[in-house]
């Protein structure tokens, strides 16, 4: 989500001028100027495009427009981004958080302008979509044809994190999502905007994030950003190509098919694993915070 802005070269100059104070370290080459304003992120593109992002945007866009001598539309009037002049982004998406086994995988995915007709023929699209089948012929091909990082955060790790650190869901994300990013950048130098599939506010991601030393600050975050762009949409499919294949490790490791998602099937196969190979196993192969581990807690092998 967000609000943007068309300015001229005067407005800008007074945005920047009123918004110094607020200034971030903007890395991006097509990102004029960055600043942490009240509750939201105000980027400023070269294109003298202005994005308003975070907790209270809708006030913090109204601000602005009267810094710049605008008159704000209505709320409803600016609610969807426009950044059509950005065209070759970093993508980023995350699979596994809603999975009892299994661990969380982030995938970060580079699609250049001039390929996004070639990749859009694959039948590229949000990985939610697609059945696990398609998946399985697809990502093998992007990954061939796109540059693209992924970082598995597995169960072990998941559970230390929530049980000793106390980690949230979301707060965890924020750190896996920033790793795949900062690695993402190492690979592809000229980019036009990086991309995450939001899911928080600008606000609280920069927050969660606020203890470590490297963070991209040159980042957008948007709702549904996997059915608007197709780096996106390859970062969801190649994510979930890496969590399927890790989903069969973990069978293979079990001896069955390990069923996804929080359901009775799960519920049935933490029995199974239960009775045979005793409440010690879940730590390495699922996220043992889920109620579905409820009944279990208090027993020991």
């Amino acid at each position: 989500m967000g609000y943007s802005i068309k300015l001229n070269d005067t407005q800008v100059g007074k945005l920047i001028k009123e918004l110094k104070q607020y200034e971030i370290d903007a890395t991006n080459q097509y990102t004029l100027f960055q600043a942490k304003f009240n509750n939201s992120t105000v980027t400023i593109f070269k294109t003298q495009t202005v994005l308003i992002q975070g907790r209270d945007e809708y006030n913090d866009y109204q601000t602005i427009c009267s810094i710049v001598g605008i008159t704000p539309s209505t709320k409803e009037a600016n609610l969807e981004v426009k950044i059509n002049h950005l065209q070759s982004f970093i993508g980023t998406d995350e699979v596994g958080t809603g999975d009892v086994f299994g661990g969380i995988v982030v995938c970060g995915a580079f699609v250049d302008k001039e390929k996004i007709s070639s990749i859009k023929k694959l039948g590229v699209k949000d990985s939610k979509e697609l059945s696990d089948y398609k998946i399985l012929e697809i990502a093998p091909v992007l990954m061939k044809e796109i540059p693209y990082y992924v970082y598995t955060l597995e169960d072990l790790k998941f559970n230390y994190l929530t049980s000793h650190y106390h980690l949230n869901m979301n707060n965890i994300k924020a750190l896996c999502h920033n790793n795949v990013i900062l690695n993402m950048k190492k690979i592809v130098k000229n980019y036009d905007g990086i991309i995450i599939d939001a899911f928080t506010t600008p606000s609280n991601y920069f927050n969660y994030l606020k203890t470590e030393k490297n963070i991209a600050k040159d980042v957008i975050l948007e709702e549904k950003a996997e059915n608007k762009y197709i780096s996106v949409a390859c970062a969801s499919i190649i994510a979930r190509y890496t969590f399927l294949k890790h989903l069969d490790t973990i069978s293979n490791i079990v001896g069955f098919e390990i069923p996804k998602g929080a359901g009775k099937p799960v519920d049935t196969a933490i029995k199974k694993i239960f009775l045979e190979k005793g409440s010690n196993e879940f730590k390495n192969i699922a996220k043992i915070n889920f109620k579905n581990f409820d009944i279990y807690k208090n027993k020991r092998d």
